[in-house]
């Protein structure tokens, strides 16, 4: 059997698909897996030191640039297309799997023009541009949350929840001493507005900080600022341009600050976090603010706003979640209970059983 998982651009794109096709061969080694995404997307720095197969397209996203990008971006599309429909007709897949994103759109253009059986992973909310034309194709929808399957038609619609690369160990130890844990997490790429709120909260926070642990993952572009950052109020954080073990980072904290990507919340939510979520604020269809939302319908986060208050609405949130650490508790419990962790098995087993029903 042999299988295309095509999507990428961004982490939350790349890494439900690497989850995916990780679990597949998991379940069956002698499973062919070839990833395709862009040149220009995180998948060309990652899938080349991963030893996996893969294939690269040059090919940018559409929307939101000016119209020489825009008539740039149209072209190299349609020339992906054709990349994509020959590859398909070479590699012979029983199935492909779009992960959403720009970097899958060409591999579900081959996929309809090829009649290949496509199935769909949407990791947000509110779906993607990409996922909400290619839905009409797909034989099955696997939505990472229930709010999202409104979007689509319910016969193709399953509730998987989100794959992720690693094991999660939901539990809440006995802290060692009474120093809380905090986790900045900014997404795979940062993100400066979040890193610089974050700082001028715990200088807001002041003398209380000595009572808190900080991790600080920036982004390569932030690390040396937001280190100095620190630096000059006097706080001793950990600062890390990216974390490996998001698992074991989240093992440790007891709340976390962050973007509120799709991966991003499923990762806290299965670790069973408390979160204040800080979504990004330029999204045309504001996704992120759709994702934070969920949690916190649930009682297990809060939001704030990311604008020109950011910071000392940073501080207020942090000072009073941090005066009532059984409510950090509580929020932990009230997150978990929209986790999916069998996400990768579930969906690799639509895929499965959607392969042989092809070949059959």
């Amino acid at each position: 059997m042999k299988v295309i998982i095509a999507g990428g651009g961004t982490g939350g794109h790349l890494f439900p698909a690497v989850a995916l096709g990780e679990e597949m061969i998991r379940e069956r080694p002698a499973l062919d897996v070839l990833f395709v995404g862009t040149s220009a997307g995180l998948e060309a720095k990652w899938l080349p030191k991963s030893g996996y197969k893969y294939e690269l397209f040059e090919m940018h996203g559409i929307r939101g640039h000016n119209a020489v990008e825009r008539a740039r971006a149209s072209v190299e599309f349609i020339r992906a297309i054709g990349l994509a429909t020959s590859l398909v007709r070479r590699f012979r897949p029983s199935i492909i799997v779009s992960a959403g994103g720009y970097a899958s759109a060409s591999m579900g253009a081959a996929a309809i023009l090829t009649r290949t059986p496509l199935i769909l992973m949407e990791q947000n909310t509110r779906p993607g541009l990409v996922n909400r034309t290619l839905s009409r194709f797909a034989r099955k929808i696997c939505v990472g949350f229930s709010d999202s399957a409104t979007y689509f038609n319910p016969t193709k619609v399953v509730v998987t929840g989100n794959p992720t690369r690693f094991q999660y160990r939901p539990d809440r130890s006995p802290r060692a001493d009474q120093q809380l844990q905090i986790l900045v997490l900014g997404g795979s790429s940062g993100a400066h507005r979040l890193n610089i709120g974050a700082v001028g909260a715990f200088k807001i926070y002041g003398k209380s900080v000595i009572n808190l642990h900080v991790v600080h993952q920036t982004g390569e572009a932030d690390e040396e600022l937001v280190r100095s950052a620190y630096r000059e109020i006097g706080f001793a954080a950990d600062v890390v341009p990216f974390i490996d073990d998001v698992a074991n980072a989240l093992h440790r904290a007891d709340l976390v600050i962050a973007r509120s990507g799709a991966m991003t919340v499923t990762d806290i939510v299965l670790g069973a976090r408390a979160a204040i979520f800080v979504p990004y604020p330029f999204h045309k269809d504001q996704q992120q603010v759709h994702n934070a939302r969920v949690i916190e319908k649930r009682g297990g986060a809060i939001i704030v706003r990311d604008d020109d208050q950011l910071a000392p609405n940073l501080a207020r949130e942090l000072e009073a979640l941090i005066r009532n650490p059984a409510r950090l508790d509580e929020m932990g419990l009230r997150a978990h209970q929209e986790a999916h962790p069998d996400a990768a098995r579930h969906i690799a087993r639509i895929c499965f059983e959607l392969a042989e029903q092809a070949a059959a």
